[in-house]
């Protein structure tokens, strides 16, 4: 017993540390960022020459790059409602309905997540400019990230809706109601968590993407794409700024939605 306990706590301990040693890999670049968004020398911490805010003041006095962090929310908001428009429905057929080429739908489906984004962005840029005549814009990227985004929609959705009891549906239609009804009055309220879900992370997907972004944008700046001309061009302080602020903001975006909206624990537990 006394061996048995032994091992235990060293196992606790080496788990422990081995837990600690991944949040700091994960979260020390992180904070790197946002001392050198405050630091005199935007470069190098070390040797550290002061604090300052000019950096951000630079910043949010760029017009260029407040417009593209502006296109980049319209085009995440837009991408996000067309994929959760598209991919709620199409969750619903998944669970609920036997149809033909069910299974070719479903891995169609979830294909954007695995397929590699350089070949993604190719194949829509010459599938806009070469069926559609569509020259890269505004619409082709919006398009592309909803694509992008359905994905995450189809699969929390459709997974809430297979915990879900069909059965309270179904005696929604046997009191009267229709199959519209019964869905909208009854079936929606249970699964709007992983609707939310799945819509905020079509968002956040939206939003940091780039490589699809970088084929697809055309001559229309996205937050991304303007960051990738900063690191190109080497401005760095603007970068750590820029860089730190969507951080912050990604951070009290998904604290809101596991906290007040108990997003996540409405998804994975089925409550």
């Amino acid at each position: 017993m006394v061996a048995t306990t032994g091992r235990d706590r060293l196992l606790s301990r080496a788990l422990s540390g081995w837990t600690v040693l991944v949040l700091a890999f994960l979260w020390i670049p992180l904070v790197f960022i946002v001392a050198l968004s405050v630091a005199e020398n935007a470069s190098t911490l070390f040797p550290f020459e002061g604090v300052t805010l000019a950096h951000y003041r630079a910043t949010l006095g760029d017009e260029e790059l407040l417009r593209s962090v502006a296109n980049s929310f319209t085009v995440a908001t837009l991408a996000a409602v067309v994929a959760t428009l598209t991919g709620v429905p199409g969750s619903v057929a998944l669970v609920r309905y036997d149809f033909p080429l069910a299974d070719v739908f479903r891995v169609g489906v979830v294909l954007p997540m695995v397929v590699p984004g350089v070949i993604l962005g190719i194949g829509l840029l010459m599938y806009f400019r070469s069926v559609l005549g569509v020259t890269p814009g505004f619409v082709p990227t919006v398009l592309t990230h909803a694509v992008y985004g359905l994905p995450f929609v189809v699969l929390l959705v459709s997974a809430r809706l297979a915990a879900f009891d069909e059965s309270l549906e179904e005696a929604a239609r046997d009191l009267g109601a229709s199959p519209l009804e019964a869905f909208w009055d009854v079936t929606l309220p249970q699964v709007v968590s992983a609707v939310a879900a799945g819509f905020l992370f079509a968002w956040i997907r939206s939003f940091e993407e780039f490589v699809r972004a970088y084929f697809v944008s055309g001559t229309m700046d996205v937050l991304t794409t303007s960051m990738y001309a900063m690191l190109a061009y080497g401005t760095a302080p603007k970068l750590n700024v820029i860089a730190t602020l969507v951080l912050f903001v990604l951070a009290l975006v998904l604290a809101v939605a596991m906290n007040v909206g108990d997003v996540v624990a409405a998804v994975t537990a089925g409550e």
